[in-house]
């Protein structure tokens, strides 16, 4: 993004955050409702086409500003936040294959009209495994189908497309995969349970099956572990990285006003030990976080590979911040004590605290552990 483009990205999502997504995200959350007005909002100010290119309609925002931006739009609603930045994913990915004229014009399309798009890739019997599939395309002439029973899809029921994985045929090994640009109009989406989690309550992401037909050029030309190694998952775990830093950030800012308060007070006592130390957690992931975003540009605009030092720079990423945002908001909870305990307040700092314990859950760390540590085997940093 260029700077311009930059400051006033970061001064939108600062007002977004303090204005409509402040305002609405308690109910958002009571109620495990989508936040359509944040979402009507970040259509308004063109923010769901972010990652495009300028020349294509939209922001132009690099991997470092989107990660600023949704650490922004986290400290006014951790949900909407996520929702956006799973959809600057989509979009990138979308950007990175649009070969062709029929997928070309859809992606313009999805640019031009602020159309939103959730991602099918969880699957029921695969374990979790991003990069294996069960369901398969099935051709029929020039027209194919699919079946799929996802087990999450964030916002799959307010999503205008979702882009889903699925393995190239019937007869492909379960990694042979494919990823295919889902018109949600034109499939059918049923709903599969209720959605009542702990927190990011407003993501709205129960299972889904999804079955579709569509036309053969809605597959992405790019295999889907190529798609997954240089855009889906540095893109996730950036993005997902700055959501929950902005959401430690502002717990930490609430823990610093509480203390000011009883620092002013008749019964003024020292200030907690607790506000250094989340001040010097928050700096070492927020380095962290820049450095990795400035590396997955580099990838993302093709000027590095995706090497197994990169994959585990950015899975180190996603371990450090979602354990740690977690540390700073359990830290924020004592110094508020029953001010931060409470769901009422300026300083209260409940909601953001079952917010962040999603993030350790987001691609499981015990998994991402187990991968950094065959990683840590054959990656180079030179």
């Amino acid at each position: 993004m260029r700077e311009g483009g930059d400051r006033t990205g970061d001064r939108i999502c600062r007002e977004l955050a303090g204005g409509v997504l402040a305002e609405h995200a308690a109910e958002v959350d009571r109620d495990a409702r989508f936040p359509k007005e944040a979402l009507r909002a970040l259509r308004a100010h063109g923010l769901l086409s972010a990652a495009a290119p300028v020349q294509r309609g939209g922001l132009g925002a690099d991997v470092p500003a989107l990660a600023r931006m949704a650490a922004r739009l986290a400290r006014g609603c951790g949900a909407t936040a996520m929702i956006w930045a799973m959809h600057q994913v989509q979009l990138a990915c979308l950007l990175a294959c649009d070969e062709g004229p029929e997928l070309r014009a859809a992606v313009d399309r999805v640019v031009r009209d602020q159309l939103l798009v959730a991602s099918a890739t969880s699957e029921a019997g695969v374990g979790g495994a991003l990069r294996t599939s069960v369901c398969a395309v099935e051709r029929d002439g020039p027209s194919a189908r699919l079946d799929k029973h996802a087990t999450t899809v964030s916002y799959g029921g307010e999503a205008d497309a979702l882009l889903v994985s699925a393995r190239r045929e019937p007869g492909s090994p379960a990694g042979d995969q494919v990823a295919v640009l889902v018109d949600a109009a034109e499939a059918r989406l049923e709903v599969l349970g209720g959605w009542n989690p702990l927190g990011m309550r407003g993501t709205c992401s129960p299972a889904l099956r999804v079955r579709a037909g569509f036309e053969d050029w809605r597959i992405l030309p790019v295999p889907f572990g190529d798609l997954v190694a240089r855009v889906m998952t540095p893109l996730s775990h950036v993005l997902w990285s700055g959501v929950w830093y902005g959401l430690a950030a502002e717990a930490a800012e609430r823990a610093v006003s509480h203390a000011r308060e009883r620092a002013g007070g008749e019964s003024a006592q020292p200030p907690s030990g607790g506000l250094a130390e989340m001040r010097w957690r928050l700096a070492a992931v927020e380095a962290q976080l820049a450095e990795t975003a400035r590396a997955a540009q580099e990838v993302l605009a093709g000027d590095a590979e995706p090497t197994a030092a990169f994959a585990q720079r950015v899975n180190s990423l996603k371990l450090a911040m979602s354990e740690i945002a977690v540390d700073v908001a359990l830290t924020a909870l004592r110094v508020c004590g029953m001010a931060g305990y409470s769901e009422d307040g300026p300083h209260s700092v409940a909601r953001l605290v079952r917010d962040l314990l999603s993030a350790p859950l987001m691609i499981g760390n015990e998994r991402l552990v187990t991968i950094g540590s065959r990683l840590a085997l054959v990656a180079r940093d030179r």
